[in-house]
């Protein structure tokens, strides 16, 4: 009896993944993220400035145990007053970029920093999904030109105890 794969040819059936890791060795890891302020220096350094007050931006430190800095990505561009972010990606990306936690930040346009209540509902989501997979959220960032809001400062970074 013949297997699937000798019956069909299936090699442009499917879609291929795959997975890009662009390191550059002995830079990264020297960036260590112990601090808010210390996660704002290095967004502010890859983040466009141009953009800063034009759209919002979501982007991912990918930290791993000893908060060392293993890479960053821009997850989400969005208009004016909101960019779409999936949990799911923030997740893939942390698990295939091998991270034990995670500093996540996006900007507002306006200046202003104070966060929306979907800016708090999406803390929460990212949190609750990191710890199924035994992973922290380090801190969420809101980013403008002057200044930055740390949500692990103001302590709301929580877990939805509904599922645990």
């Amino acid at each position: 009896m013949k297997n699937i794969t000798e019956k069909f040819d299936l090699s442009s059936s499917f879609a291929e993944v795959g997975l890009r890791y662009d390191s550059v060795r002995g830079s990264s890891l020297e960036v260590k993220i112990t601090t808010p302020y210390a996660a704002r220096e290095l967004l502010m350094s890859i983040w466009n400035r141009d953009t800063l007050e034009l759209r919002e931006e979501f982007y991912v430190l990918l930290l791993n145990n000893a908060k060392q800095c293993l890479g960053w990505s821009r997850v989400s561009v969005g208009g004016k007053t909101a960019t779409i972010v999936e949990v799911s990606q923030v997740v893939t990306l942390a698990l295939l970029g091998n991270a034990k936690s995670l500093v996540v930040a996006h900007n507002h346009p306006s200046g202003i920093l104070k966060p929306s209540r979907a800016d708090i509902n999406l803390t929460t989501k990212l949190a609750t999904a990191l710890q199924f997979h035994d992973l922290e959220l380090s801190d969420h960032l809101i980013i403008t030109r002057e200044d930055y809001y740390s949500f692990r400062e103001h302590d709301l970074i929580h877990i939805n105890d509904l599922f645990l």
